[in-house]
């Protein structure tokens, strides 16, 4: 039993490293983020060094790291923290999200004045690994001009949405790295760590006004080029995060009646389909619905 536990306890510090050695841009994004928690909030004079140190090396693979990818997960695990050690909010989304969406603003600014070309790059290198992909995939029809411009469609949507994937792959390093310190740091401050259990998932109302921002945009500014694509990766961030959180309204009604694991299964597997507008409607509804009221308003 006690081989078990140990086993458990390590189990974070396990799925952590295998995330951030696959993914070099959250490989950088983690370990700012964590290296800053325990820099500024930790009580242990000892650790607090650790981190310091440790943001050494990280600064050289930022430096081997596409600059202003590095420059984005820099600003938005700053900010992030540095709202997360302020208490501005109550819950870990909100956090992340404003981290995310400051640095995406100053991240736009450089990109407009210094290195556009260095964004045009990144978005051919993901152009050309989205077509690679697709011949890997799917045997296409060079005759069949309604498919070949159907899968351009997709990929140029795919290209389309790069920032709301880096986005949320900042979100999720910051909820993984928040889960790491909730394990093994010892706060001198009063944080607010989010929820330990997946079906108390939620974050502030507020954030549907940013919704109702980009279907405004989306509809009365389509022709404009670069407000939908403000739009169209601010639907999808969000649209992501009520997903999830429709999830977890799922799984509080499952925990509720006590289902088994096979239903929570097939209701994560049902996000790969187009049932999954279903956990996004359940997701929105609970903004004003409060599904479980008796789980702390933003967690």
């Amino acid at each position: 039993m006690e081989q078990g536990m140990t086993r458990f306890k390590w189990l974070p510090i396990a799925v952590a490293a295998a995330v951030a050695l696959s993914n070099p841009f959250m490989l950088v994004a983690m370990g700012a983020t964590l290296g800053l928690i325990f820099f500024c909030c930790d009580n242990r004079i000892t650790y607090r060094r650790i981190a310091g140190l440790a943001m050494l090396p990280l600064l050289g693979l930022v430096l081997w790291l596409e600059p202003l990818l590095s420059f984005f997960a820099l600003t938005a695990s700053f900010i992030g923290v540095w709202t997360l050690r302020k208490n501005f909010f109550s819950s870990v989304t909100s956090n992340a999200l404003v981290g995310c969406l400051i640095a995406a603003v100053l991240t736009a600014g450089v990109v407009l004045e210094t290195s556009p070309a260095v964004w045009n790059q990144i978005e051919a290198n993901a152009l050309a690994t989205q077509q690679r992909w697709q011949k890997l995939a799917v045997k296409e029809d060079q005759t069949d001009s309604e498919q070949k411009e159907l899968w351009n469609k997709w990929n140029r949507l795919a290209v389309k949405i790069i920032p709301g994937h880096f986005v949320l792959m900042m979100i999720a390093s910051f909820f993984i790295s928040i889960i790491l310190y909730r394990r093994y740091g010892k706060s001198r401050l009063p944080l607010s760590l989010g929820c330990s259990q997946f079906d108390q998932y939620r974050f502030e109302d507020n954030w549907v006004w940013l919704v109702i921002i980009g279907l405004v945009l989306a509809l009365l500014f389509s022709a404009n080029e670069t407000a939908l694509r403000v739009a169209i990766n601010i639907l999808f961030v969000m649209g992501m995060l009520y997903i999830i959180r429709g999830l977890a309204v799922m799984f509080y009604f499952i925990a509720k009646r006590q289902g088994g694991i096979l239903m929570r299964v097939l209701l994560v597997a049902l996000c790969l389909t187009p049932m999954v507008m279903f956990h996004l409607v359940f997701g929105l509804l609970d903004t004003w619905m409060d599904f479980r009221r008796n789980v702390p308003a933003t967690r």
